[in-house]
């Protein structure tokens, strides 16, 4: 019975086994290596052999190549640059991105409010000199005041020379000598003094051969018809003060004085005395400096010669006086209210 029992579990397996594979067959997909036949171009390459595992070489650095490694700059992409508003070359590029204000400053805006007090004087730097005849000059813009009577005109190509060459857009004003004094007083000295001259002619049984009018100086331009006319350009043919002029001794310093659009002269006799005419113009036209040349043998007195020295010192004008003779004459008091520089070196 035993033996029946097992015979027959036995067999029901096997039903079961082979129930199973016919139930499933035609459902499980072809296998890749079936018999089945391929077209030859077809056939795929078995894959090679696996080779042993490469170890990398490690690289050595070659001295004479640069290095590859990326630098910041060179990994960086590039920024796009602008220039600070209103700065000139020297002003530093920074990036587009970077926040300005309206004004150029480099950062962000913002608002504000605060206030302060504070006073406070000074000067700036020292302004460079310029040695004019051995004495420093600190101004910058110069006038000149130049006798060139017949004893002086000698010394005129000299002097115009250094003084172009160191200002050359010096204001030039000529005189026929002289000094300062009030018109009144300059007038009748000079009619007393014709007509002592006249009596002395009539008792020497002579005729007088001098001036007898004097007409008030006035400020005339040196390229003006006028001048062709005044004693110091065209000479003088009368007695011992005969000579030829400017404009017959150094034509060449005439015609260059000529073409120069800020020279004038004084006109009338040295007796007008009329250098302050001069020195208003110059302290007109804004002169930092004035340089007088002259003998300093007439008269610097008056209330014209008060006005220009109170002017001179209320504007603080340097004065730079220049004698032949290394001295002031009889300009030393005048100089030293103006606080004057006098060249000493004679000529």
């Amino acid at each position: 019975m035993i033996v029946f029992l097992f015979s027959l579990a036995v067999h029901g397996l096997l039903l079961i086994g082979f129930g199973g594979v016919t139930l499933f067959k035609g459902r499980v997909g072809g296998v890749p290596f079936s018999a089945e036949s391929f077209p030859s171009e077809m056939a795929q390459t078995p894959p090679a052999p696996p080779e042993e595992e490469m170890v990398q070489e490690e690289k050595t650095a070659d001295p004479n190549m640069p290095d590859e490694t990326p630098t910041a700059e060179d990994s960086a992409p590039p920024l796009e640059m602008m220039t600070v508003p209103g700065g000139g070359s020297w002003a530093p590029a920074i990036p587009k991105d970077m926040k300005t204000s309206l004004t150029g400053s480099v950062g962000g805006t913002g608002t504000g409010t605060g206030t302060g007090t504070g006073t406070g004087t000074g000067k700036g730097a020292a302004r460079a000199t310029v040695k004019l005849f051995g004495v420093e000059v600190k101004a910058k813009k110069l006038g000149v005041i130049m006798d060139i009577s017949k004893s002086m005109q000698k010394y005129t190509p000299q002097l115009t020379a250094e003084i172009f060459e160191k200002f050359p857009d010096a204001d030039v004003i000529f005189t026929n000598g002289g000094g300062m004094m009030d018109w009144t007083d300059a007038l009748k000295k000079f009619n007393d003094e014709v007509e002592e001259n006249k009596k002395k002619a009539k008792e020497n049984k002579k005729d007088y051969r001098g001036p007898s009018k004097m007409e008030k100086p006035v400020l005339v331009r040196f390229n003006a018809s006028e001048a062709s006319d005044w004693v110091p350009i065209r000479g003088s043919k009368i007695g011992h003060e005969s000579y030829r002029g400017l404009k017959e001794d150094y034509p060449e310093l005439y015609d260059k004085l000529s073409k120069r659009g800020n020279a004038w002269f004084i006109s009338s006799f040295q007796d007008a005395n009329g250098v302050y005419l001069a020195f208003q113009e110059l302290i007109r036209r804004k002169s930092e400096a004035i340089y007088w040349f002259s003998d300093f043998e007439s008269p610097v007195e008056g209330q014209e010669a008060e006005k220009i020295a109170a002017g001179i010192n209320e504007k603080q004008i340097e004065v730079i006086l220049h004698s032949v003779k290394g001295d002031v004459g009889k300009a030393g008091n005048w100089a030293t209210k103006v606080n004057a520089q006098v060249v000493k070196a004679k000529l």
